[in-house]
């Protein structure tokens, strides 16, 4: 008969619970092609490798301080998750800024997953950066941030670890936004450039029907400058996780 102790037992499930939140923030597992029983399944792994990092000095006794231990974890597994999403999200976040300025955003396009009109290009850089996310062994760093977690993140926090937390996702955000412009900028400059170069054209060659010629030559030019832009996406997944795993985790490390 194979006997755990109730501490075991209880630590298991906060892991559990911060693991299950963490999946349901942090990208590529947002998303509704993951099914509900994988992410359980990688919930529980994570849990039970992080077990040994887990406080089990305490006992929690009374059903108050259970639940409060609960949605505990379960915050501070979303707001790990989400600031993985930050990061990763700035290549989506990238592909849509590109979107804005290519025009290809003008017809519409389905995602079979969930249905909704999306932008293509957008969509496009999300679907090579999840593949990107688990062909680089860029997840591998996220899970290793996530176990380092325990040890930074227990099981109850203070008030100076909230005051923290505020601050870091104000510069999350800042990171976010110039993660996004900077890797659009490249192609968003060729753009650019190029409806300046048809302006010049129209002004030199009124005749020429430049509403004809330019669509088609700006897609073409975006296509052209995509198929380059989008060979960098690699280095750009494992700077970005990297950023996530340092400045999370780094003090913990």
């Amino acid at each position: 008969m194979i006997h755990i102790p109730l501490v075991e037992i209880i630590a298991y499930f906060l892991g559990f619970i911060r693991a299950i939140a963490f999946l349901f923030a942090c990208p590529p597992f947002t998303t509704t092609g993951i099914p509900f029983q994988a992410k359980v399944a990688i919930a529980s792994g994570l849990s039970l490798a992080a077990l040994p990092g887990i406080d089990h000095e305490y006992l929690i006794t009374s059903t108050p301080d259970l639940v409060g231990a609960l949605t505990l974890q379960a915050v501070l597994g979303f707001l790990i998750g989400f600031v993985v999403q930050l990061f990763i999200g700035a290549i989506q976040s990238a592909g849509a800024i590109i979107d804005q300025f290519s025009g290809l955003n003008l017809p519409p396009s389905i995602d079979p997953l969930s249905l909704d009109q999306t932008p293509l290009i957008s969509k496009t850089y999300e679907w090579v950066t999840t593949i990107l996310f688990f062909s680089t062994g860029a997840y591998v760093l996220v899970f290793q941030g996530f176990e380092k977690s325990f040890s930074i993140f227990g099981a109850t926090l203070s008030l100076s670890y909230f005051t923290n937390a505020s601050s870091l996702l104000v510069s999350d955000m800042i990171r976010f936004f110039a993660a996004s412009v900077e890797i659009a900028a490249p192609l968003v400059a060729v753009v650019f450039a190029a409806q300046v170069l048809l302006g010049l054209l129209s002004k030199s060659a009124p005749q020429a029907n430049i509403y004809a010629l330019g669509f088609p030559l700006q897609l073409l030019v975006v296509i052209f400058t995509l198929s380059l832009a989008i060979l960098a996406l690699p280095n750009d997944v494992i700077s970005l996780t990297q950023k996530v795993a340092s400045q999370l985790f780094g003090g913990g490390a």
